[in-house]
């Protein structure tokens, strides 16, 4: 009999699953300063989710969470959340392209960026939109603490980068910047009713950050605008779904 999703489930499924990718950083001596430039690219990036890849998708079919992991019974309200966000992740996107230097990153580096931030889409939308919001769930949890647990949680995973030569001030900071993305991850997954737009989305924001930083391009001011812009869109499109969601329940009732 396959356990029934619950919130103590799911947090094991995260802490297990942190666990891996930092134990294995600590393993090959990665420096989160340079995960992506094409010699460490393979230990740094492609190992570590890899193996978290591995065991996410063990843990979800034993768990047989699969379904309530990656799907909602019914699609959130409002429509124009989902492409408010969409837009603004891909200009983040196309500005990010626009000043790489393509021709820096040869056809096996970029094959190696392309798996990696597959792997991070995958993982963790994987652990976190997917296994905790149905752990979460399946814990009667409001959904306003579905979206703020699954969010704060997501945006905790990457805290513990300072470790691996990122200043705290920059991990702490970091890890807010992940909270307010969570919403904007979890938005998508709510209005598009699959898991597999925020992931997509998510590796192709992570795809555009890193190769622009292995080619050794300069940011543009634009990626700062894109980069906020998404954040401000993220908490606008989430207190619009959650109280569209309230009003639903509330008719029902």
């Amino acid at each position: 009999m396959k356990p029934t999703p619950s919130w103590p489930l799911a947090v094991g499924v995260y802490l297990a699953y942190i666990t891996i990718i930092f134990a294995t950083w600590w393993a090959v001596g990665a420096n989160y300063a340079d995960l992506a430039s094409e010699g460490v690219v393979l230990k740094s990036m492609l190992l570590p989710l890899g193996l978290g890849a591995v065991f996410v998708a063990l843990a979800v079919t034993w768990l047989g969470w699969w379904r309530p992991a990656t799907t909602e019974t019914t699609r959130a309200q409002p429509r124009w959340a989902l492409w408010v966000i969409v837009v603004m992740v891909l200009g983040f996107v196309c500005v990010n392209a626009s000043v790489t230097h393509w021709s820096a990153l040869s056809p096996t580096h970029l094959a190696m960026l392309v798996g990696a931030t597959l792997l991070v889409g995958f993982n963790e939308e994987l652990v976190t939109r997917g296994v905790l919001v149905a752990g979460l769930r399946g814990s009667s949890f409001s959904e306003l603490q579905v979206w703020f647990w699954s969010s704060l949680l997501f945006g905790a995973m990457h805290v513990p980068n300072a470790l691996f030569g990122l200043p705290w001030v920059a991990g702490l900071a970091q890890g807010v910047f992940a909270f307010l993305m969570g919403a904007a991850l979890y938005v998508l997954r709510r209005v598009s009713g699959s898991l597999l737009v925020p992931m997509l989305l998510h590796a192709a924001w992570d795809f555009s950050s890193l190769s622009m930083q292995a080619s050794k391009a300069a940011t543009s001011p634009l990626t700062f605008f894109a980069q906020f812009g998404t954040y401000l869109v993220a908490v606008i499109a989430v207190v619009a779904v959650l109280r569209r969601e309230r009003s639903r329940r509330e008719a029902a009732a």
